[in-house]
């Protein structure tokens, strides 16, 4: 089972309101089609070789651009892997951006011109607004940064999200750690730190930060307990207010935090973000108008600490159903509860067609969920989120179903009071 992942937040323009590239959707529509491939056979020169490629991402910045992964195979002349038939295909991954923030003059990024305007193109892993991303994926490089002696034995790529971060897990001496490859040029890494600091010290379970560096590198250490979402689909659903206990823990400090907008508030940018499939737009368009007239009409409630991206990707338990961990605390700030619930019941709402379990779990945190936010306030929030999950589900080929997309819009419009 998995979930989609939605676009980044988008970007702000004067006044706050979200601006949207007007030539993002062609974007998509050059560098997830046939013309890729051409765009990647003159970027790498090979364009004597035979060249294999598939699109293996997509990721979307409503306001800032397209970024798509490819895995590349080159085989014959004109490449680092020799000439004739029997040449080895050399497998590598490259990633084209039409982002418009993205350094333009960071080592071993080319910019080529097309029918997708500007585009940046880079071999994994120079990203050009991570470069710790390289020493992160590299035992030899990475080893110091982890406590221990032994050699790394295991190092895996778990998360990437280009230009933004990364999360790689590694193993030393039978312990693993969580290696969390940030931007180092908004202080990012030191931003992240402070916050399990602060958690941590009124004894919210966050992972201890073992290592942290001005290039963007923090490293966490691994907490025990059971994933929430194995736990919901094993029976051992807690209730919704052990759930929310965790986030009941955050210091008043948490507040003087930058307020971050919950996903909800961006609901134009994400239904922009559909218009790469024309099917969906006008209906995404109208869930976000009505997400956004049910923003000014209901109550959010106070301000109080929030997580911010509260799901059940984010939560580890024991066997009792008690939180023992709480992951990815960039967002904790001040923020309303009834966003946190939202997002919760709004990620299992996106999995939860594929095990019944889930769906009596929606059922029973939805009603119980009465005891701390308004019920309407909640309703438009969930649909809100589900939009952002819709925009999050579009597949990569023009030609493939948008069912996951078309199915979570559905779920959005029905949450709408």
């Amino acid at each position: 089972m998995t979930e989609p992942v939605r676009p980044e937040a988008p970007l702000p323009r004067p006044g706050g309101r979200a601006a949207r590239a007007p030539d993002e959707a062609a974007a998509f529509g050059v560098l997830t089609g046939p013309q890729a491939g051409d765009l990647l056979s003159s970027v790498l020169g090979t364009t004597s070789a035979r060249l294999d490629w598939r699109v293996e991402a997509v990721h979307h910045r409503p306001g800032d651009g397209v970024t798509v992964g490819y895995v590349v195979a080159t085989r014959g002349p004109g490449h680092a892997g020799g000439s004739g038939a029997a040449a080895q295909a050399t497998v590598e991954y490259v990633l084209a951006s039409s982002s418009r923030s993205a350094p333009r003059d960071a080592p071993g990024v080319v910019v080529a011109h097309g029918p997708a305007g500007e585009v940046l193109v880079w071999r994994h892993p120079d990203d050009p607004v991570l470069p710790a991303l390289r020493r992160a994926c590299d035992p030899a490089l990475l080893a110091y940064a982890l406590p221990g002696d032994w050699p790394i034995t295991s190092l895996e790529l778990v998360g990437y999200r280009p230009l933004r971060r990364a999360v790689v897990r590694a193993e030393r001496d039978g312990v693993t750690w969580f290696v969390k490859v940030l931007r180092p040029r908004d202080g990012h890494a030191d931003d992240v730190v402070a916050r399990h600091v602060l958690l941590g010290a009124a004894g919210v379970p966050v992972p201890r930060v073992a290592y942290a560096s001005d290039d963007g590198l923090v490293v966490l250490e691994a907490l025990a307990g059971t994933p929430l979402l194995d736990a919901l689909v094993a029976g051992r659903a807690p209730a919704l207010a052990d759930v929310l206990e965790v986030v009941a823990r955050f210091p008043q400090e948490a507040l003087a935090l930058p307020h971050r907008r919950p996903w909800s508030s961006r609901a134009r940018a994400y239904a922009g973000a559909l218009e790469v499939r024309p099917a969906l737009a006008g209906r995404a368009h109208a869930v976000a108008a009505g997400v956004r007239a049910g923003l000014r009409s209901t109550d959010a409630g106070p301000v109080v600490p929030t997580h911010g991206d509260l799901h059940e990707g984010q939560l580890l338990v024991d066997d009792a159903g008690r939180v023992t961990g709480l992951l990815d605390v960039d967002t904790v700030g001040p923020g309303h509860l009834v966003d946190d619930v939202a997002c919760l019941l709004a990620h299992v709402h996106a999995v939860h067609p594929s095990t019944p379990a889930l769906g009596e779990v929606l059922r029973r945190w939805t009603d119980e969920a009465r005891a701390f936010v308004d019920l309407e306030a909640l309703r438009v929030r969930v649909a809100g989120v589900l939009l952002s999950l819709a925009a999050g589900a579009v597949p990569v080929g023009a030609e493939e179903p948008h069912t996951d997309s078309e199915r979570l819009l559905t779920a959005a419009e029905a949450w709408l009071p």
